[in-house]
């Protein structure tokens, strides 16, 4: 087998050669140019020509058709590097042997020799070589006719025309196994008679029933016998001698032949395995069909097979490539298709879709030609750009977030290519599509910068400093620079502008104050609906018909006041410009919101100390009226306290717009028939459970009887109720009622107290008087027998006198201590900061020590009755050396919370260290047992604690605790 390679590639062409010579392809003789290789073809005989579809002088395409003028059925093929789907296309319609990719992997020239055997080897069976004359010619006016034909159809008439114009048949056909019809029905192709009437039975054709059906059937039936047999087969009206061996076993029905038809043969061709083609003639003589006739019919059937295999192939290259031209001109995304030249050097744009045009910028006749570099990446980004280059060359497909230059500036893309053409390591070429995340990864940066700035913000202490950050947000974060915060002023009434950017005043000036409703923000603020306006040209309820905004947002910040936006021009924000700006305004809401609830709360602790001093309970509740108008806003609001052993509720302290928005101030009598607002207040009196109605129109009978649409009834324990209420509907919102809530238990703490204190004072006064007439009763006795005995003493000396004497003075003792215990718990005493140190010394000196030592180890001031905390001391000094002796060492010194005095006397046993505080505890017969319990008192008046554990010498140590100090 010789084979003619024609390459101009002085690299590639040896390489081809020299793998087609191995791969046992006899003879391969090269030429370098077009010219050169037909020169060669017109003097010398080859089987077959294998050429580069990139030649210096010509394409390869071009020097097929030459080919095909003088050799119609010489096996050419196209065995290229340069070519793509389009290249493919054209060798086939211009009657291509075999199209090969030399990219089609490391085998491909054993694969490419195996195609050039097979070609060849049809070719020599059809009876052709380049060395032998055409005997036939009707095989080569059945060739030709083909290779000027688009469709199989048209080929298929061409051929059977050409049949019935060379003679001898009188008429042609050729049939398929209809797939789609039942039992593989025979369908004709084409079906020419002699008189060039086409009697092909086709859709929507309007001679489907002219005559002819019989030539239909007969050669139909003949037909499918020859597919059966799987060889030729030949119908016959008269006997045929079996010598001929033309005459087959047709089951056509020789009274169906129609008249004109002596000869009929049938020839299936198409694949050993497969065949489902059939070529059809008729004669009008017997004997015409010889085995001559057979030969070149059979050589016939190789070339329309072989036609009809290309035109498939061509149709199936053409589909493909249709296919990927609509992916790639329909694809929602930007893509670009490039080839790899130079080695990798150039990776030049070969198309570009309508997305990228409209994507990008570039039309896409300005890009074609130039390297992707140079239309698209940014110079900042080259490196980058030569690493992806690098590896998409090597045949590596690439999935990386990427910067591109367009003709709007740079945008952020998720770039995903996929090299084609692979050969080896290396790619020819590329596909590249670009989805633009640019979006979503602004989204991602504002998020975060976004998240950064309400950290700032949740720090914000004031709602002027709140309104500064959120402008600041806005201009720096969203770059959104022309905007300003206004919010609500109960004095001015309306929405002030608290923070603006320069931006924002050097546009419009300094902002104005909206009223509620007035202009764009007025109503944003009302409705509590953001509005958003492309042109406010289009809003009819703006401020300023001469503004120079354009574009605007006004975003409500619930009551606290709105959010203003601007642009000076038209669709200045996007969607992401509204979602963040809303999302900084939601922030912004919430931050106002905490700094109010903390005002509210600081205005309401200032308030309950207040309440900490009131005397009475109509103070009290004149101190709540107050806070629950000043602090809560509150319009109506009262303080009903119980009378009548529980039968009536009373008003004792209410708002001024109690007055004017009731005929005269409600009161609530038990039981009262009809009386529907009476049985709601009597209901969270009695159940000690708040009533909360947001509406009073939805109770029809209670909307009725009273001007509020809104109100809290807050039970105040045993003592009444605390109502507030609103002439709004839904006035009070769920912090709202927690701050009628924290006021109302303040409320309730400070009218126990009250009446704590009160009884506290009925019960001192009287138990005042009974000291007064114990006092009086029983000291003028006393002091009559101590003066009795005085006088026994002058006039006798008696062992008696002395144990009387020391009775009276032990009774006129104990009666001292018990008037001294009496009044401990109820004097008010005046309570001030007070040195405890010179306190210490004060005492002591005070009190009878005789030896006894002395250590102060502190520095503390207290808050303390200074008289009380005199005797507290005296009391333990004095305990502490009547049981410790007249060397006792005594200590008082710091511990947390408070002081000790500590001694290193013989201590007070463990087992009797819970009742050394009870009145009559002594170790002494001749202590009176008061002592001790005194300092308890003293104490417990001072609201301190007090225990007694043993010191670090074995003493006792008395500790103090829950003192308050004071810092020097």
């Amino acid at each position: 087998m010789r084979v003619l390679h024609v390459d101009g590639d002085p690299d590639a062409a040896p390489l081809t050669t020299t793998a087609l010579a191995d791969a046992n392809v006899a003879t391969v003789e090269t030429a370098t140019t077009a010219e050169e290789g037909l020169e060669r073809l017109a003097t010398e005989p080859f089987d077959c020509v294998v050429a580069e579809y990139a030649l210096p002088d010509q394409s390869g395409i071009e020097v097929l058709k030459r080919v095909r003028d003088d050799h119609p059925l010489l096996p050419f093929v196209i065995y290229t590097n340069e070519g793509d789907d389009h290249v493919e296309s054209d060798a086939y319609a211009a009657g291509a042997t075999e199209y090969l990719p030399k990219s089609a992997g490391p085998d491909r020239h054993e694969r490419a020799a195996e195609r050039l055997r097979s070609a060849v080897g049809r070719y020599r069976a059809a009876g052709q070589s380049s060395t032998t004359p055409r005997r036939h010619a009707l095989t080569s006016e059945v060739s030709e006719a083909i290779v000027r034909e688009s469709t199989v159809d048209e080929a298929a008439d061409r051929v059977c025309e050409t049949l019935v114009d060379t003679g001898p048949f009188t008429a042609a056909g050729m049939a398929v196994v209809d797939a789609a019809g039942d039992g593989g029905d025979i369908a004709f192709r084409s079906l020419e008679h002699s008189t060039h009437d086409s009697l092909t039975a086709r859709e929507d054709d309007p001679r489907d029933d002219r005559d002819g059906d019989g030539l239909r059937s007969i050669a139909a039936s003949v037909a499918s016998d020859a597919l059966e047999a799987g060889r030729a087969v030949v119908g016959s009206t008269v006997d045929v001698d079996e010598e001929s061996a033309i005459r087959a076993d047709s089951s056509a029905d020789d009274a169906a032949w129609p008249a004109d038809i002596a000869e009929l043969a049938a020839l299936p061709f198409g694949s050993a395995d497969a065949s489902d083609d059939v070529l059809v003639v008729t004669a009008d003589r017997s004997g015409t069909i010889d085995r001559s006739e057979l030969d070149r019919l059979d050589r016939v059937a190789d070339t329309v097979d072989h036609a009809l295999r290309s035109f498939e192939a061509r149709d199936g290259v053409r589909e493909e490539r249709n296919r990927r031209r609509a992916m790639f001109a329909n694809a929602p995304t930007p893509v670009i298709e490039g080839e790899i030249l130079d080695g990798g050097e150039t990776h030049r744009i070969r198309d570009v879709n309508t997305a990228f045009e409209e994507a990008f910028g570039h039309e896409a006749s300005e890009v074609i030609g130039a390297d992707i570099a140079d239309v698209v990446v940014p110079a900042d980004r080259m490196a980058e750009h030569r690493a992806l280059r690098t590896r998409i060359a090597a045949g590596e497909p690439i999935l990386e977030e990427v910067v591109r230059k367009t003709a709007d500036g740079e945008r952020e893309f998720l770039l995903s290519g996929i090299p084609w053409g692979t050969d080896g390591d290396r790619a020819s070429g590329w596909y590249v599509w670009h989805v633009d995340i640019s979006d979503r990864k602004r989204r991602a940066r504002a998020i975060e910068e976004l998240h950064a700035a309400t950290g700032t913000l949740v720090e914000a202490t004031s709602p002027s400093e709140v309104a500064a950050i959120t402008g600041d947000a806005l201009r720096d974060v969203l770059d959104l620079p022309y905007n300003g915060v206004h919010l609500y002023d109960d004095r001015e009434g309306g929405l002030v502008p608290v923070a603006w950017t320069d931006e924002t005043e050097a546009m419009v000036g300094a902002p104005p104050t909206f009223d509620p409703g007035e202009g764009i923000a007025g109503q944003a603020y009302v409705t509590g609906e953001p509005k958003v306006y492309d042109d406010i040209a289009d809003a009819p309820d703006r401020y300023n018909s001469d503004t120079p905004i354009r574009s605007e947002m006004a975003l409500p910040l619930a009551d606290h006041g709105v959010l203003l936006v601007g642009a000076p021009e038209r669709d200045a924000f996007d969607d992401l410009d509204v979602s963040m700006a809303r999302t900084l305004a939601e922030h912004a809401t919430a931050v106002l919101h905490r700094i109010e609830r903390e005002t509210v709360l600081e205005q309401l602790q200032k308030h309950t100390q207040r309440l900490m001093h009131a005397t009475t309970a109509e103070e009290i509740a004149d101190i709540a009226v107050g806070t629950a108008s000043d602090v809560l806003g509150a319009q109506l609001s009262g303080v009903h306290l119980v009378r009548d052993g529980g039968q009536r509720l009373e008003i004792v302290a209410y708002a001024d717009s109690v007055e004017s928005a009731f005929d005269q101030p409600p009161m609530y009598e038990r039981g009262l028939d009809g009386d529907i607002a009476g049985e709601v207040v009597w209901a969270a009196f009695d159940s000690r459970t708040p009533q909360h109605i947001d509406d009073i129109r939805t109770h029809e009978r209670l909307a009725e009887e009273t001007p509020s649409r809104s109100v809290v009834v807050y039970p105040l324990d045993d003592h009444g109720v605390f109502i507030v209420s609103s002439t709004e509907p839904n006035a009070f919102d769920e912090p709202d009622k927690m701050f009628i809530e924290i006021l109302a238990t303040a409320v309730t703490a400070a009218l126990d107290r009250v009446e704590r204190e009160q009884e506290l004072r009925r019960r001192n006064e009287h138990l005042d008087e009974f000291a007064g007439l114990i006092s009086h009763d029983l000291r003028n006795p006393l002091n009559v027998a101590q003066g009795r005995l005085e006088l026994a003493r002058s006039e006798t000396d008696s062992d008696h006198l002395d144990p009387a004497a020391s009775a009276v003075e032990r009774a006129l003792s104990l009666l001292e201590e018990s008037l001294a215990v009496a009044r401990q718990g109820h004097d008010d005493g005046d309570v001030e900061p007070v040195d405890l140190a010179a306190t210490v010394s004060a005492c002591w000196t005070h009190t009878e020590t005789a030896q006894a030592e002395l250590r102060i180890e502190t520095d503390q001031t207290l808050c303390a009755d200074p008289s009380r905390l005199k005797q507290l001391l005296e009391n333990l000094f004095g305990n502490a050396v009547k049981h410790g002796g007249d060397a006792v060492r005594v200590t008082v010194g710091d511990i947390p919370g408070g002081f000790y005095v500590a001694d290193d006397g013989p201590g007070i046993p463990d087992d009797e260290r819970d009742t050394a505080f009870e009145v009559g505890y002594t170790t002494d017969d001749e202590s009176t047992g008061y002592g001790l319990y005194i300092v308890r008192e003293i104490a417990n008046a001072h609201g301190w604690e007090i225990d007694v554990v043993e010191s670090e010498d074995g003493g006792a140590r008395f500790e103090v605790t829950g003192v308050e100090t004071v810092e020097r």
